[in-house]
């Protein structure tokens, strides 16, 4: 900092820092109540404040072009601040300069690029907190614009609604980096100097369309349009929920799913479902929006749909068991087990997603072994010994699938590690290779690996407690030791599952499935 800021800032801080001097000395005011001023806010003339845009740092940046310059001004916070002086500084005068008294000018010859103007109170410049910056953004002439991409978070809005619009602006070397927005009907809908859109009106009818423009400021000429439908509001009159999810029907959500979208009808049918008011009986549970339920915990939730101007309601009790796991692969954005991420000999595992299944690729051991392990991510992973005891895989058997090829063996060992609520430690199910206790091999020629935990001790901690539950950090079903085979081999993962008996499992494989069934084991 110089001489001439360090200054400034001990006079101020001295000052603001001061209790009253003695009433003797008439030449000292009395500054007891000295008020500092405590927030400060750089003031943009419009014409460049619509300029400004925000960079990938996500500064406000004012662009401007060589030789120009531009007035800025400020306010302070309170107004009636005993010291209303201010310090304005460049951090790269060769870019540009700024004034004692705010104007900036972009400069010709001594360089392109950015600097961060200042502005703060007088003594307070340095460390206080009290500042207002601008990064203003140089360049030697008017670059202008070539094309406008224009894309919206959604092109439907019903009266009352917004919608962001995004945009990408061609060259990237264009100098002004915002639009002019136009609607073509301020009375159906308007937009704000950001691109976002306000359904205001249909006028009476179902829907209304409009034109909503963005056009370059540098004078080009160029724009882009897209057409947005603005809805009318129709009030729902009572509303139904589809009890096929109601625990009182028997349904049980696995909290690893995540959430469920509920199915629903309106009277009239054609009403607006954003009109709806929903509400959880306990978040801690579920929360929900839109009729989306968001599962937070363990425990059974009454989740209500509301008709605000009739206050007619349904209701949903939503079922989120301690010890139930599913995992079925019908959501692409998430799923809870998959390739544990292994590599060896220049190859990695994998896994690519179908709507209903995974299909895993192995990875190279050695010259004759492969492998890839199962790795349950959503962790902790917990089991109910009491509530649901068997422990299911659905999955290709590579003995089967690639016995033409020379494979005649492999190991799955449920490696787990976890703690029972009142503390004991549990690990390795099964504690061994192929401890499983059920094997069904279906008419898909897929097998059903099965993990009874009333019958399958761990390696450490023995049986699974049927009165308390046990999560675990770790939870891989190692599949390994994948032998005779000297290249890189595929394999289908269906669901792994929870259930309450062998019977369920059974039962689900015909009825869901609908597949029959080998018992091998």
């Amino acid at each position: 900092m110089n001489t001439k800021i360090n200054k400034i800032l001990a006079v101020g801080l001295v000052v603001c820092g001061l209790m009253a001097c003695s009433e003797d000395d008439e030449r000292i005011p009395d500054v007891s109540a000295a008020t500092c001023p405590s927030a400060i806010e750089l003031q943009i003339p419009a014409e460049f404040q619509k300029l400004i845009y925000t960079d990938n740092t996500d500064a406000q940046v004012l662009p401007l072009i060589v030789g120009e310059q531009v007035q800025l001004g400020y306010t302070l916070q309170p107004e009636d601040a005993t010291f209303q002086s201010v310090v304005w500084t460049s951090s790269d005068e060769s870019v540009a300069t700024v004034t004692a008294d705010g104007r900036i000018e972009a400069l010709s010859e001594r360089g392109l690029g950015y600097t961060i103007v200042t502005v703060a109170p007088t003594g307070m410049y340095a460390g206080s907190g009290v500042l207002s910056t601008l990064k203003v953004k140089v360049a030697a002439h008017l670059q202008q614009a070539s094309e406008i991409h224009l894309s919206a978070a959604t092109t439907e809005v019903y009266e009352g609604e917004q919608t962001a619009l995004t945009y990408a602006i061609e060259p990237e070397a264009t100098t002004y980096r915002t639009l002019a927005w136009t609607s073509s009907d301020e009375s159906v809908a308007t937009v704000d100097s950001k691109g976002v859109v306000t359904g205001v009106s249909t006028g009476g009818t179902a829907t209304k369309t409009v034109t909503i423009t963005g056009t370059a400021m540098d004078g080009s000429g160029v724009s882009a349009s897209t057409t947005i439908t603005v809805k009318r509001i129709v009030q729902p009159q009572s509303v139904s929920l589809d009890q096929a999810y109601s625990s009182d029907n028997g349904y049980a959500f696995a909290l690893n799913e995540m959430g469920a979208q509920l199915s629903y009808t309106t009277v009239p049918v054609e009403a607006t479902q954003s009109q709806l008011q929903w509400s959880s009986s306990d978040e801690s549970i579920a929360t929900v929006e839109a009729g989306y339920v968001t599962f937070k915990g363990f425990g059974e939730v009454t989740i209500t749909a509301t008709c605000p101007e009739t206050g007619n309601s349904s209701s949903l009790k939503v079922n989120i068991p301690v010890g139930l796991l599913r995992e079925t692969f019908h959501n692409p954005d998430h799923y809870s087990i998959y390739d544990a991420k292994q590599s060896g000999s220049g190859t990695t595992t994998g896994n690519e997603w179908h709507d209903g299944y995974l299909t895993i690729t192995t990875y190279t051991v050695n010259a004759t072994t492969q492998r890839a392990d199962l790795k349950w991510w959503d962790l902790p992973a917990t089991l109910h010994a009491g509530n649901y005891p068997i422990v299911a895989i659905k999955v290709d058997d590579v003995k089967d699938l690639y016995s033409g090829e020379g494979v005649t063996a492999r190991n799955l060992n449920f490696d787990v590690v976890g703690k029972s609520e009142s503390g004991v430690d549990f690990k390795a199910l099964g504690n061994g290779n192929n401890k499983y206790s059920g094997d069904l091999k279906c008419s898909d020629a897929s097998h059903v690996f099965i993990y009874d935990l009333a019958a399958l001790p761990f390696g450490t901690g023995g049986l699974a407690p049927t009165n308390e539950s046990i999560s675990f950090n770790t939870f891989q079903l190692k599949y390994a030791d994948i032998k005779t085979i000297d290249h890189q081999i595929t394999y289908n993962l269906y669901w792994f599952q929870t259930f309450k008996t062998v019977d369920d499992v059974k039962k689900y494989v015909t009825d869901v499935d609908g597949l029959s069934y080998e018992v091998i084991k």
